[in-house]
């Protein structure tokens, strides 16, 4: 468990006490009350279940709260002056041992929630839009935040901190321009600048949650490359995987996921589960069949290193060994282990592994790359 006495260090500097109240400026919880405040506008009960007394922080409320924002029903369980969602408090008492929501617990889980976000030491040394960035994916009040709320401006956030006694620390000089940072030499010789294909946007949802999937299951980085010939192929790729991560632990929402999986590690492990168990439909989006007639087709090719190199060739063969050993064993070494039901279970699996083999190299062959390739040739004839 982490030793919340260096949270309490760092609550004690100006810097972080106006972060604080301008947090809660956004969050709509700058009053006295703000740390009886649930989402909605209704008060903490505690235990009690009256309003206004010392038991009101007993702990969180833990109550899902619907209320409609712009139109549409939102549901949450947030609560208190920094609006903590239930399983974001109950990752931090799980973390720091926090006995109650009493207000100095709440101001030293806002402390944790951002050194979660990489933004203490900018808010302590006045890197005020840094430290803003880095927070708006846990507060969604704050300039930036991807999650569709309303926010605050930035001019509004720095007013509202600067009034609470925070400082701003000072604008690093600007290097002197120079006749090369306006000319393009490349572009100067040609006369022309050839103009460069726009991305497609991805969801600001998805792009929100993406990289703690990434950091989650690494390899999937290698998947999200730039440039304009792969968004499509990123933007696909990126909604199967927060569609299969929302979907394992039975997140409403991106936001929701993001959440979840930052406070319980339980839920983390399942959401890596779930995105390894769907890494197949990555990989097609990655190439697919096109990939593979690519790859093999290097085999294939007159003066080429031959079939017998391809590593796709002796893993077949290795799946084909296979069934062979065990009908083998099946008929003739332990013919007495073996009943009815198992022989026709084996039989059944070894088909289905020939057909996957089978399915590989005809959809790899050459005959089925002409039959590609006549297909599209057809679709551009007139009337075709």
């Amino acid at each position: 468990m982490a030793d919340p006495i260096e949270l309490m260090h760092h609550l004690a500097n100006p810097n972080v006490q106006a972060f604080l109240r301008m947090l809660r400026h956004g969050e709509g919880t700058a009053g006295d009350d703000g740390y009886r405040v649930m989402f909605g506008g209704g008060h903490l009960a505690g235990l009690d279940g009256a309003p206004g007394t010392a038991d009101d922080f007993a702990d969180h409320p833990r109550r899902a709260i619907t209320r409609k924002l712009g139109g549409n029903p939102i549901t949450s369980t947030a609560a208190g002056a920094y609006q903590f969602l239930a399983r974001t408090w109950d990752g931090l008492v799980k973390q720091y041992g926090f006995a109650d929501f009493s207000p100095t617990n709440q101001d030293l889980g806002a402390v944790a929630l951002i050194k979660g976000r990489k933004a203490l030491d900018d808010v302590v040394a006045g890197r005020f839009e840094d430290a803003v960035r880095k927070c708006n994916r846990e507060w969604a009040s704050l300039p930036g935040s991807p999650y569709g709320q309303p926010v605050v401006t930035m001019a509004r956030a720095r007013q509202e901190y600067e009034a609470h006694g925070g400082t701003f620390a000072p604008a690093a000089p600007e290097a002197a321009a120079t006749v090369a940072d306006f000319i393009n030499p490349a572009a100067l010789a040609a006369d022309t600048i050839t103009p460069q294909p726009k991305e497609q946007p991805m969801a600001p949802f998805v792009a929100a949650v993406l990289p703690s999937l990434i950091d989650l299951v690494p390899k999937l980085g290698r998947l999200f490359s730039s440039g304009s010939e792969t968004s499509e192929r990123n933007i696909k790729a990126a909604e199967i995987v927060v569609a299969a991560a929302k979907e394992a632990i039975g997140a409403r929402n991106e936001q929701e996921l993001l959440e979840t999986i930052q406070a319980d590690p339980d839920a983390a492990a399942l959401v890596r589960g779930a995105i390894e168990a769907n890494w197949f439909k990555l990989e097609e989006v990655g190439g697919g069949i096109a990939a593979a007639r690519a790859a093999n087709a290097v085999y294939a090719q007159p003066g080429g290193q031959g079939f017998w190199h391809n590593p796709a060739f002796w893993i077949s063969m290795g799946f084909l060994l296979l069934p062979v050993l065990i009908v083998i064993d099946m008929l003739f070494v332990h013919s007495e282990a073996y009943d009815a039901t198992l022989r026709t279970q084996i039989v059944t699996a070894i088909l289905a592994l020939l057909g996957v083999v089978g399915a590989y190299w005809l959809g790899t062959s050459f005959s089925s790359q002409r039959k590609t390739e006549l297909g599209a040739g057809a679709a551009k004839l007139p009337g075709v």
